[in-house]
């Protein structure tokens, strides 16, 4: 139970018995009990404080719960950071019945999640029903973004905050809980090998090309480049990323040095071009990738993309959904950082490297729009092709991974 308050300044004096938001919570003299965290969040949002007293909060504590609801919203980050919650929940009530109601995307991410009952698909008719019926409802959705307190922490520790939880003293215990089958490690095992990888000789880096919002992308010259070298090195490298657009990039160059790449959904053939550097006259014969890298832009789903990235030695990519898959396999991760800070989400693993470009304006914490410096985003210009590949080749020689470490074995 929760005890809120809604400001006179704002909200004007509310009559008796008076719902703001929810029929569930009605306001008399502008205080209401609350019985559930969904809607307490969510007046909260609109303005409303949470004046709990400490003694009621300890009443909360001791609670048995038989029907919970977690409402899994927001990027896959966001999706996956409740995991370790709905983890101790199960330890906390082992009898209850815990629902996961989550949009169709992120589905996936919940299969053969062995601590929850169900994962249901998120729409109004579906969740009207279960917050209604529910004994205690969560929803973290947005933490890492929109509530300025838990912006602070990292998300992990801002969903067991917000939840009345204590955090778990196991680094463990703290990370997402994701499953990747025998039979999707085999099939993702087939891909790699008619794509001239295989996995138990070759050594694989993963590299994301982007995050779900531009102003987190590192510049796709770099990952190119970055590419080249690991290649050079005798490492595999694999592209990855939601978008078709990067997998129908193509790159080219001048003799004198001049480089450019083109995004086309069908290549045309013999394209006439003049470099501006040397002004040489040149022809496109042939649209191909760079040398030695697998491109899967755009080809793989989530279920794919986890078995990749737990097949693969290393992972490299922006601050997004695929990196907090990557540490929650325990893969050895490079994250790569501009508009957050590096420290706040990587506090409970350790094969992982964060590299900051960190302008004087970082960090901004902007996540929903493009910078307006320009892009690509200043601070993930600054983060070099250079210190990335240092950090890729520490992590190696760290933490090498054994074949029978990656292999999907029955």
């Amino acid at each position: 139970m929760y005890l809120l308050y809604a400001p006179v300044e704002k909200f004007n004096k509310i009559p008796p018995k008076t719902s703001l938001i929810c029929e569930e919570v009605k306001f008399t003299n502008n205080v209401a009990l609350c019985n559930k965290f969904f809607w307490k969040k969510f007046h909260c949002l609109q303005g409303c404080r949470d004046i709990t007293p400490g003694w009621m909060k300890k009443m909360r504590q001791g609670r048995s719960l038989q029907n919970i609801l977690v409402y899994a919203t927001g990027g896959y980050g966001d999706v996956m950071w409740s995991m370790p919650f709905v983890k101790a929940l199960r330890q906390k009530y082992p009898r209850a019945r815990i629902l996961i109601a989550t949009e169709e995307r992120a589905m996936p991410i919940w299969l053969a999640f062995p601590h929850a009952d169900l994962c249901v698909k998120d729409e109004y008719w579906n969740l009207q029903n279960l917050i209604t019926t529910a004994d205690e409802v969560y929803d973290f959705g947005g933490i890492a973004t929109i509530l300025k307190k838990e912006m602070k922490l990292d998300p992990i520790e801002a969903v067991f905050n917000l939840g009345e939880l204590p955090l778990p003293k196991n680094k463990k215990d703290c990370r997402p809980h994701l499953v990747v089958q025998l039979d999707e490690g085999k099939l993702m095992q087939a891909k790699l090998k008619r794509e001239g990888i295989d996995v138990t000789t070759d050594k694989i880096i993963t590299i994301a090309l982007e995050s779900s919002t531009p102003n987190r992308n590192w510049p796709f010259t770099y990952v190119r480049l970055l590419s080249k070298m690991l290649t050079d090195d005798g490492y595999k490298v694999v592209w990855l990323s939601e978008s078709k657009d990067f997998g129908n990039t193509y790159f080219f160059g001048c003799s004198c040095g001049y480089e450019f790449n083109i995004t086309v959904a069908q290549a045309p053939e013999n394209i006439a071009w003049k470099c501006p550097s040397c002004k040489k006259e040149n022809i496109l014969s042939e649209f191909k990738q760079p040398d030695g890298v697998v491109n899967l832009g755009g080809k793989t789903n989530m279920r794919e993309a986890l078995a990749l990235i737990a097949l693969s030695d290393c992972f490299i990519g922006p601050n997004s959904g695929l990196m907090v898959v990557s540490t929650s396999l325990d893969i050895p991760t490079v994250g790569l950082f501009g508009a957050f800070n590096p420290k706040l989400r990587a506090k409970f693993y350790e094969k992982f490297i964060g590299l900051w470009g960190r302008p004087s304006c970082a960090p901004c914490n902007e996540h929903w729009t493009e910078c307006k410096l320009g892009y690509p985003a200043p601070c993930m210009k600054m983060i070099s092709v250079k210190e990335v590949h240092e950090a890729v080749t520490q992590l190696l020689n760290k933490y090498p991974r054994p074949i029978l470490g990656k292999l999907p074995l029955s």
